[in-house]
């Protein structure tokens, strides 16, 4: 059966969503204001009070209750199917509902038709005397029509609650509050389950069923109480008249709407009729207690809270559609389990069913909850619910009755089989393809704003992504600067890519603490639109803060639209945005920029351009870019920058990789390079330079004499700008310097080299 807490509907967010499918600035009518942060938590606070009342209620007159007591009364499987149909089947009831919006708003609708829905109870409760005045048939059609007017006011009730969810959140905590409501439905019911467990035993008087539904009679008009006092905007209450003719146009308009309409009707035959006859099995196929029953519907609850709350962590960050193809395979595995079932009873298994089931049903309806709203636009999204709603209702309604017949009519044929469970075997395997079919709906319904479903694997199972979630979701309730900070350090524990709307969000922080974190977290999060735009701004309006980090990821990201930025970095004020932006302009392979980021390298003395302007001109430059960069070994700076302008110029002579290795052993295995270097270079060291190093007393005439000697083996152009450079050097040169000549002067391969 159904959950009390909504109707199937309500979604994550919408990045890069496709044209067709709505967005939330679709949402709002320009002359209507959202509701204050002030009224969203009042009404959070009653919603949640609704659902503790309503767990009460549902509990006891929509579950498994109802169905031990058609049962007490002598109903067959068929009478079953059709009472847990009406779930289903009541739910085109919801334009009656959609009528009263206009004038009740979608509070006061759900607040009246809660009422109506739990003063139908009336008729459960008189169920056992009817039987004893006028048969067992007459309680059948008692507890047929409470079920009927309870279904027909939840119906009513509902079209309304899509409508109080987006009232009451934004995208980034609707599924909180979704779930949250969840957990206070499942923790009411397990107390309300085990409190039937205790009071109704094998033999117990019906006089105890009467007790419990009267209790949820009250705890429902309690519940439409706290529903009547929602605030609301009035967003809603403008809407058009109901026509179905235009919202199955509207549905059947784009391959995703109609995918979603694909999934709102396989949703409600699926889980009806495993959720349903899940039940029979325990009870019929293992022939145990009403008590025995009940506990497991209990252990079904704890298998709901686990939903719940994973769910309420996951929902807002991975969007609806990854988890509704995760809970598809929990759900086919579950409906596996009963057809392998052993004919002897096994409590673990019979447990783990129930877990599965209750865990199962959690999540689809939250989930498809959290899909709907996004789909939809305010114009869509009432007349969607009783379009969707109701077509799958009907369905649903029609398959538990079919389900019902089928069932009856395979045990019929199973006959005096030793194995009681064989018919059950049998319903479950039909019901493992039509799972299997639904899975394909999942696949194909449109992402919207969900992840992928490695990454959602990926941060389901892993701890610190629960960790960062938890403190993303602390950071959004609070918005305070030291949250936001707390939240990026957690998500840069992260190895999935989950957290882009959040990037987005603390990128506009006013903290530049804050947006220099996000910024340093972008290896998270995909070129998005709406962040290249950040980027791009950033680049021209926040130089000396972030604008360096904003070229960097331009040129990582290979944004090509962000060329003519960088090109004016180049001669920003701000090093660091000058450095960034030489970056960037090589990984963009922008060559057309070498003449700028050769103007801006002759002219600077900072050692972070003068690095990464090194490294364009060695990845770019021509042999003429030799000498212009032993120019810069005159300045004095620091011994990075000049290791940083000795790789730039072996890279510039195609020795780079040899460079580095020798390079990387002189600071950390000195003694080992100079052995190497004595095997490799030894022989034509006539002047002792490798010696001359290794004493840490290298000699500019030492250098000179080797240029000298080789004058015929190097090109003109090498020869006279080292000739040159040399020159202007004192007798004791620098070791960085001398290290790099000492390497190209005893190395035999380089373009350097004249071969001919």
């Amino acid at each position: 059966m159904s959950s009390p807490v909504t109707s199937p509907l309500t979604s994550s967010s919408t990045s890069s969503l496709p044209s067709n499918l709505a967005t939330e600035q679709d949402f709002a009518p320009p002359e209507v204001l959202p509701l204050s942060l002030r009224s969203r938590q009042k009404g959070k606070r009653l919603y949640y009070l609704y659902g503790v009342f309503n767990s009460v209620s549902y509990a006891v007159l929509a579950e498994g209750l109802v169905i031990l007591m058609l049962l007490r009364l002598g109903a067959t499987e068929t009478w079953v199917g059709a009472v847990a149909g009406l779930v289903y089947l009541s739910m085109p009831f919801m334009a009656v509902g959609y009528r009263t919006i206009a004038r009740l708003g979608v509070s006061g609708t759900a607040g009246l038709f809660w009422f109506l829905r739990s003063c139908s109870a009336a008729f459960m409760i008189a169920s056992p005397w009817a039987a004893a005045a006028w048969g067992g048939s007459a309680g059948l059609w008692f507890m047929f029509a409470g079920s009927l007017g309870f279904m027909l006011g939840r119906a009513g009730g509902m079209v309304a609650f899509t409508g109080i969810i987006t009232e009451l959140t934004t995208h980034r905590d609707r599924g909180d509050l979704i779930t949250t409501t969840f957990k206070f439905y499942q923790s009411g019911a397990i107390l309300v389950t085990v409190l039937i467990a205790v009071f109704l035993g094998s033999d117990a008087p019906l006089y105890r069923y009467q007790i419990f539904f009267a209790v949820g009679l009250i705890a429902g008009v309690l519940a439409s109480i706290a529903l009547w006092r929602l605030p609301e905007a009035g967003l809603f209450r403008n809407a058009a008249p109901f026509s179905l003719r235009n919202e199955l146009r509207w549905s059947l308009s784009t391959p995703g709407r109609r995918w979603f309409l694909a999934m709102m009707v396989a949703f409600p035959i699926a889980q009806g009729l495993s959720r349903t006859f899940l039940i029979l099995v325990a009870k019929q196929g293992y022939g145990l207690s009403d008590q025995v029953v009940v506990a497991l519907m209990v252990v079904g609850m704890l298998g709901g809270i686990v939903a719940s709350y994973s769910y309420g962590l996951f929902l807002d960050q991975l969007g609806s559609r990854p988890l509704l193809v995760l809970t598809g395979v929990v759900d086919m595995a579950g409906a596996a389990l009963v057809v392998v079932l052993p004919p002897q009873f096994s409590p673990w298994l019979i447990g783990l069913l129930f877990v599965i089931g209750g865990y199962v049903h959690t999540a689809f309806l939250a989930a498809t909850q959290h899909y709907f709203i996004s789909i939809t636009s305010t114009t869509h999204q009432l007349p969607q619910g009783i379009l969707t709603q109701g077509a799958g209702g009907i369905a649903g309604g029609l398959a538990l009755y079919a389900g019902g017949w089928v069932l009856a009519n395979m045990k019929d044929f199973a006959g005096t089989s030793p194995d009681a469970l064989l018919h059950f075997r049998w319903f479950f395997a039909v019901l493992l393809v039509l799972l299997a079919l639904r899975m394909v709906v999942f696949i194909k319904l449109p992402p919207l704003r969900s992840q992928g479903i490695r990454d959602s694997l990926n941060a389901l199972f892993s701890p610190w992504d629960w960790r960062a979630i938890h403190a993303v979701k602390r950071a959004i309730g609070t918005q305070s600067e030291d949250e936001e900070s707390q939240a990026l350090a957690a998500m840069m524990r992260s190895t999935t890519g989950i957290y882009q709307d959040d990037l987005e969000r603390y990128l506009g922080s006013p903290s530049f603490f804050v947006r220099r974190r996000a910024m340093d977290s972008l290896f998270l999060a995909r070129p998005s639109p709406t962040l290249i735009d950040i980027l791009l701004n950033d680049v021209e309006v926040n130089p000396f803060t972030t604008a360096h980090q904003s070229a960097f990821w331009l040129g990582r990201w290979k944004v090509h639209d962000a060329v003519p930025r960088l090109r004016a970095a180049l001669e920003s004020p701000d090093f660091q945005l000058r450095g960034s932006a030489v970056h960037a302009l090589v990984d963009l392979d922008d060559h057309e920029s070498l003449p700028l980021i050769e103007a801006a390298f002759a002219t600077s003395d900072n050692p972070y351009v003068l690095i990464e302007g090194a490294r364009a001109l060695s990845m770019w430059g021509e042999p003429r870019h030799y000498a212009v960069l032993l120019h810069k070994y005159h300045l004095e700076i620091a011994p990075q920058a000049k290791d940083e302008l000795s790789l730039s110029v072996a890279r510039l002579l195609g020795l780079y990789d040899g460079f580095y290795q020798d390079l990387g052993m002189l600071h950390r295995e000195p003694r080992q390079l100079f052995r190497e270097w004595q095997e490799r270079l030894g022989g034509g060291d006539e002047e002792g330079l490798v010696e001359a190093l290794q004493r840490g007393a290298p000699r500019r005439s030492l250098l000179q004499r080797s240029l000298h000697r080789q004058r015929g083996t190097v090109h003109d152009w090498f020869y006279e700008s080292t000739e040159a450079f040399l020159a202007l050097r004192p007798e004791n040169v620098w070791p960085e310097m001398a290290f790099l000549m000492t390497y190209l002067l005893l190395t035999p391969t380089g373009i350097h080299r004249n071969h001919g």
